[in-house]
């Protein structure tokens, strides 16, 4: 299954192995990583962006349908940043995520194309419920889940990280 995400300014692609450059620039830069665990900004490389890419490209097969895409802007291509849909580190849980470039902060691009992931998960993947983590000092990010109608429920440890985690259920919830 090769899902074709669009709304009105964006459109998500899958992985190619060029794209490693790109994530190399997203995870140098101190904006966007600010959240996440000092371990995981020690690891930023080309090599180490090279094998996320490489990953990322090898699930679209072992989770068909779900996955980490490059997010573009429509009107000029240009990439900015990625937004995903996959197992919840590792789990059997299916978590909503994104990570973008500061300049593209604020414009409600995140929320838009997270709506059209949480719609495409529910109606085309029949998932039962999506969760999503934030680091608990991440205001925006956790703006953005109780936007889509995600709810609160505890804090829990995820990828060797302290979070707060969200749970969107089909039935009765819904992104809007």
């Amino acid at each position: 299954m090769r899902p074709r995400i669009e709304t009105e300014r964006l459109v998500l692609r899958r992985f190619v192995s060029k794209d490693s450059e790109m994530i190399y620039r997203l995870n140098r830069d101190p904006e966007v990583m600010r959240f996440m665990p000092a371990a995981v900004r020690e690891q930023v490389s080309p090599a180490s962006s090279a094998r996320m890419v490489e990953e990322c490209i090898a699930q679209y097969e072992r989770f068909p349908g779900l996955g980490i895409w490059p997010t573009a802007l429509k009107e000029t291509s240009e990439c900015i940043g990625w937004t995903c849909l996959k197992p919840l580190d590792d789990a059997e849980q299916i978590e909503l995520g994104y990570r973008y470039f500061p300049q593209f902060w604020g414009r409600g691009l995140c929320t838009e194309v997270s709506t059209a992931l949480v719609r495409y998960g529910f109606q085309e993947l029949g998932l039962d419920r999506i969760v999503g983590i934030t680091d608990p000092r991440n205001l925006a990010s956790r703006r953005v889940l109780e936007k889509l109608g995600f709810r609160y429920v505890k804090e829990a440890r995820y990828y060797d990280h302290d979070v707060l985690y969200f749970v969107l259920g089909a039935e009765g919830e819904t992104a809007s």
